[in-house]
């Protein structure tokens, strides 16, 4: 009988303890937002989607990818901390305060694309950022940053 209570306390402690640890792990929501802490990566990402929504077909403007984000993209922005009203404002860069210079009419596939998406306007000392449709973004210089901006659209 002691071996039981033994047992079934050690059973207890074991089920506590994955709990409290599955309790404490990141959630896919919180995982999607922390992808998307920057207007830059969000951008990116929510371009990818439309694509993946419109037959791996980018938006062909402006207007058109903010049609998207309001109609069903809404419900992904509320899941990366985005209201609907903050559209906007997802189009300027937190870092130069300008807004973002996008590429509109890239063409993916299945697989996704490597394509160089959002640009800093202006960056920082010298240095823009660049935000890639398979979420990479990184600061690249001015001779870098003409070569990716005016790459052939596929």
């Amino acid at each position: 009988m002691h071996s039981l209570r033994a047992i079934v306390g050690s059973v207890v402690c074991l089920v506590c303890l994955v709990l409290s640890a599955c309790s404490s792990a990141p959630t896919a929501d919180s995982a999607l937002k922390d992808a998307n802490k920057s207007n830059i990566q969000r951008l990116a990402n929510l371009y990818a989607k439309y694509q993946f929504e419109n037959k791996f077909k980018g938006p062909k403007d402006e207007a058109e990818f903010k049609k998207f984000l309001s109609g069903s993209g809404a419900t992904l922005l509320e899941k990366i901390g985005v209201s609907a009203g903050e559209v906007d404002g997802l189009f300027v860069c937190e870092r130069d305060g300008e807004p973002f210079q996008i590429r509109y009419g890239l063409t993916s596939g299945p697989r996704g694309s490597q394509d160089a998406v959002v640009f800093e306007k202006t960056g920082k000392g010298g240095r823009r950022m660049v935000a890639f449709l398979n979420m990479v973004q990184r600061e690249v210089d001015e001779l870098e940053y003409n070569d990716l901006f005016n790459a052939k659209i596929k």
